[in-house]
């Protein structure tokens, strides 16, 4: 075993391990710290010292977080997310050898709130495709991203990272780099090729100095990064649903129900998401049950308990 080591010294490492060799993104990374922010503070108030050291997290201040965070008012999501990255750099120490036992591995997370995901309508997805105008450069460009986002379910960070040579125009297959560095190829559908098309022909009048090689640009010329590409999108769904949700990740989780009503598979979903886990794809199975219950509901004489209809005879 290593010398006693300070608390925020082995959180700077288990970052730099993230950023250098998991790849995360720099939005993953800024929230792993501010979790671990969080757990140094807690660290700080129990204890009552200014420098935590490593060697003082144990079991019981890892439940004491917990409970404060309960009484803090937070959700059950946000508890969940701050214990799942607390338990990773603990894990990471004791992979280090800085600590003899991972204090975090036996404490168990409170169940989470069961929230489906807010999805799109068919009506409503195809509507928001037809919302830019297509006259204009970045009416081009803005019906490229939404097709896009809609054909292939990708995540903001995912389509930012586009550049032209990872498109492949001959089979409609574009390279994406997702969570982890993880990279995978995706299709996207005939709409979305000719938005593409459209918008590649006119992409240089975009482009102010140099070549840029990102796929998409802004009106000056630089590369979306996510909060551009979340203005663009949250903009023209303002005019077509009255979700309260308006956002990139709406067209990724109506891509994936939307493909699940249509009859494909579970685990092809999964892939084409990105995901690396079965379980994350199966609360997309909720969502299609939900709405084949609301329709039943909506149609079955004998589905809710308002009284029937009289009988009527076959035809």
């Amino acid at each position: 075993m290593q010398q006693p080591i300070p608390f925020h010294i082995a959180v700077r490492q288990f970052l730099e391990h993230l950023e250098l060799q998991q790849r995360y993104s720099p939005k993953t990374i800024e929230a792993y710290q501010g979790d671990l922010e969080r757990f140094t503070e807690h660290l700080r108030n129990v204890l009552g010292v200014d420098l935590p050291m490593l060697g003082d997290v144990t079991p019981r201040e890892v439940r004491g977080f917990i409970a404060a965070l309960h009484k803090a008012g937070q959700s059950r999501r946000t508890i969940g997310r701050r214990l799942a990255a607390l338990k990773s750099f603990t894990k990471f120490c004791r992979q280090m050898e800085w600590i003899e036992s991972n204090p975090a591995a036996l404490v168990v997370a409170p169940r989470p709130e069961q929230r489906l995901p807010t999805v799109l309508s068919a009506n409503e997805a195809e509507n928001l495709m037809l919302a830019p105008d297509t006259t204009t450069t970045n009416g081009k460009r803005d019906a490229a991203i939404l097709e896009l986002f809609y054909s292939t379910g990708l995540r903001r960070a995912e389509l930012c990272g586009i550049r032209l040579r990872d498109v492949n125009h001959a089979n409609n297959t574009m390279k994406v780099t997702g969570k982890g560095g993880k990279e995978r190829i995706v299709p996207f559908g005939r709409d979305a090729a000719n938005a593409l098309r459209e918008y590649l022909n006119v992409r240089m009048e975009l482009v102010a100095d140099g070549l840029p090689d990102a796929l998409f640009l802004t009106n000056r010329g630089n590369p979306f990064d996510g909060g551009g590409i979340y203005r663009v999108v949250s903009r023209y769904m303002k005019g077509i649903t009255e979700q309260k949700k308006k956002s990139p990740h709406v067209l990724r989780h109506s891509f994936a129900t939307h493909l699940l009503d249509a009859g494909a598979g579970i685990r092809e979903v999964g892939e084409l998401l990105g995901h690396s886990s079965l379980s994350s794809t199966q609360i997309y199975t909720h969502v299609t049950i939900e709405r084949l219950k609301n329709a039943y509901n909506l149609a079955h004489p004998r589905a809710t308990d308002e009284g029937t209809p009289p009988n009527q005879q076959e035809s």
